[in-house]
């Protein structure tokens, strides 16, 4: 579980591969795939997805976000609210 609020800058893996959080906004996390677990899958590593960051959060409770590398150099972070 991630203690602190996610940002543009911070990075994920998940076993399909490594993903970096481009933008956030409107209640979503738009993030693009950096390096894939296999790479003969083909995707299309320039384009952008999105997820909404509440099921994201879920995704990293259940054990579906493996890990969750934050931003060294961010200024200010917030913790998150555990409800």
């Amino acid at each position: 579980m991630c203690e602190y609020h996610l940002g543009t800058g911070d990075m994920f893996k998940t076993d399909g591969g490594l993903g970096i959080i481009v933008d956030k906004k409107n209640g979503n996390f738009y993030y693009r795939v950096v390096a894939h677990a296999d790479p003969a899958t083909g995707f299309d590593v320039s384009a952008a997805s999105r997820i909404p960051t509440a099921k994201f959060y879920e995704c990293l409770n259940d054990g579906i976000v493996k890990d969750v590398y934050l931003l060294p150099d961010k200024k200010y972070r917030r913790k998150r609210n555990r409800t």
